[in-house]
């Protein structure tokens, strides 16, 4: 679908939303990189890794779709061999950035359930090689479109489009019904369960209060943390449910590529707006509880199971004196 068939208000409501997303994304994942390349530096955290690898993705794929809105305005500009590479990239990023929203769910559900795990595998310094599988399996995911996007002439309008029409009707079927099977269906269904877990957890660990202004500030946090579990679940619905929808709807030729199709890409870009806001600025809710979750748990398995001689030197002296203030004062003659 080429901007021939837009009215002129949604035109330009298209062009100025691109360009704002466009801008915000570029601004927003060039600073969550720089930011966790620094907190790199002084501590490699695994969390910080697969930030900076969502970051990274969308910053890709981001400058990617600069090809996809001057075809989509004009004409495509370049030749089979850069739209078979820009098909694949494209289609590439968006699956990393994904599975990268997966691997950052699981570190945070370790990081609560099994802390002394999660400082282990920091100390390791071998998160690169879990980054290197996601681009792996994207990659490979992929590959097919590597081959079979390309370009193809419309006579009547007299424009060059870039597509997979080459993969054919059953194949392409197949091919897109099991990528958002295995790219949206069950990375969504185990986002759901590890926030879920995530939350029971925090509830079980938090320390009764003495007070009610210390339980008001305890029901405080854990609604601030259930907020932010629950955002990051809705914006990735929000950003990815129409468009995978209307993907599997148009290649069982249930729907057409028209404006609702260009607005599920358009919630794309929004995406890549939002990810570093809620993986970058607004996660630090949950940072924060999951720090003091894990000093306390960790303080917890340090401590000896018996008292030092210290400690039960200490006792007896506290016991002997307080026995000493109990007995009768014998009078002077």
């Amino acid at each position: 679908m080429t901007s021939d068939n837009f009215p002129f208000p949604l035109l330009v409501a298209y062009i100025v939303f691109f360009f704002l997303t466009f801008t915000l994304s570029v601004v927003g994942n060039t600073w969550v990189i720089l930011n966790c390349w620094r907190a790199l530096k002084r501590n490699k955290v695994s969390l910080t890794w697969c930030i900076l690898n969502l970051a990274a993705a969308d910053l890709l794929f981001t400058f990617l779709t600069i090809f996809n809105g001057i075809a989509f305005l004009w004409n495509w500009i370049g030749g089979d061999v850069l739209c078979k590479l820009q098909g694949f990239s494209v289609e590439t990023t968006y699956t990393v950035s994904i599975t990268n929203l997966v691997l950052i769910s699981y570190q945070r559900l370790t990081a609560i359930t099994d802390p002394l795990k999660t400082r282990a595998r920091n100390i390791s310094n071998k998160q690169y090689r879990k980054i290197l599988l996601l681009w792996g399996t994207g990659v490979l995911a992929c590959s097919p479109l590597l081959f079979l996007y390309q370009t193809r002439v419309i006579q009547e309008k007299e424009k060059t489009e870039c597509d997979n029409l080459a993969l054919g009707g059953i194949a392409r079927k197949v091919f897109y019904s099991l990528h958002a099977l295995f790219f949206f269906v069950f990375p969504l269904c185990y986002m759901v369960y590890s926030q879920s877990k995530i939350f029971r957890a925090l509830r079980k660990q938090r320390i009764v209060p003495r007070t009610l202004q210390g339980a008001e500030i305890s029901r405080r946090r854990h609604r601030k943390v259930a907020k932010t579990l629950l955002a990051l679940t809705v914006v990735f619905v929000l950003c990815w449910s129409p468009f995978m929808t209307t993907r599997t709807l148009m290649y069982f030729d249930l729907a057409r590529p028209d404006m609702i199709w260009r607005a599920s890409q358009l919630l794309l870009c929004l995406n890549t707006v939002l990810d570093p806001i809620m993986y970058g600025v607004y996660g630090r809710n949950l940072k924060n509880v999951w720090r003091v979750s894990c000093c306390r748990k960790s303080s917890l398995s340090r401590q000896p199971s018996f008292p030092s001689l210290l400690d039960r030197t200490n006792i007896a002296v506290l016991a002997l004196n307080q026995t000493a203030e109990h007995l009768p004062r014998a009078s002077c003659p």
